[in-house]
């Protein structure tokens, strides 16, 4: 067993990686991976959506990215485009009205969901905020 090992074998943190793939495409495609993935549909779609099968998930180290990242600099890149996106969506939330403390609520929650085996595929979606906390007039 090498250093690390165990960790692959968590499932909660299996379950984690599976529902942050969908971040890590989209900071893939901020950090520009796939422009040189070596998928075509990533090439053609303009955008990450490469994805190892959800068995193979978190099996190893590089397989909690999309395949584009494939050595340490890839995957320092996508690191950075993920934080930098992070810190732009939780401005935007904050300009929207919210407040730190409901950000750190939906992560909680979030997170807590990744102890639970038995929920269902697609929770993800469920723990998103509401457009704004204020009701908006017209268009």
């Amino acid at each position: 067993m090498c250093f690390g090992e165990e960790l692959y074998r968590d499932e909660r943190h299996r379950r984690r990686t599976q529902r942050l793939q969908p971040y890590f495409r989209q900071a893939a495609t901020f950090a520009g991976l796939h422009l040189a993935c070596h998928l075509p549909k990533c090439r053609r779609a303009k955008r990450c959506t490469g994805c190892w099968p959800a068995e193979e998930i978190a099996t190893s180290h590089y397989k909690q990215f999309p395949p584009c990242v494939v050595d340490d600099a890839t995957q320092t890149e996508i690191n950075c485009a993920s934080r930098e996106l992070d810190e732009r969506a939780r401005r935007e939330w904050l300009a929207a009205g919210y407040s730190q403390e409901d950000l750190d609520r939906w992560d909680e929650e979030a997170e807590a969901l990744d102890d639970d085996p038995d929920v269902p595929e697609g929770w993800e979606t469920a723990l998103a905020p509401p457009i704004g906390p204020v009701a908006r007039k017209g268009r």
